[in-house]
């Protein structure tokens, strides 16, 4: 099937680091559709999962994202960004979920719990 675009079938694999001053924080495995809130003061990027993500500079992922980082890229971070890994033609819908959420000990947030909204 050469020369045919196939949606992916499988949530990314991999780690998206992000670095603030104090050190690194990564999201293994990331999940489609969730916004991931990154935080205030990120200052480097390393997309280091098979698929792109797209980057956004608020909290939020709403409106058009300032860039993509394709698949084992990196760049650098003007503070306030969130993530977003988008399987092929999924709706326009996210789930935002802060990154460093649920800590160690707690019970995880189920897929269908957070703060959902929608793209115009």
């Amino acid at each position: 099937m050469s020369g045919t675009l196939v949606p992916q079938a499988a949530a990314a694999t991999g780690i998206f680091l992000y670095y603030e001053f104090d050190g690194g924080l990564g999201i293994v495995n990331p999940d489609d559709d969730w916004c991931y809130q990154l935080g205030f003061t990120v200052r480097h990027l390393d997309n280091d999962t098979n698929r792109s993500a797209l980057v956004f500079h608020n909290d939020d992922c709403l409106g058009l994202p300032t860039s993509t980082m394709r698949p084992f890229s990196r760049q650098d971070s003007p503070g306030l960004v969130s993530v977003l890994f988008r399987r092929g033609t999924s709706p326009r819908c996210v789930t935002v979920k802060d990154a460093e959420s649920p800590g160690a000990g707690s019970t995880p947030t189920a897929p269908d719990e957070g703060d959902r909204h929608c793209n115009g």
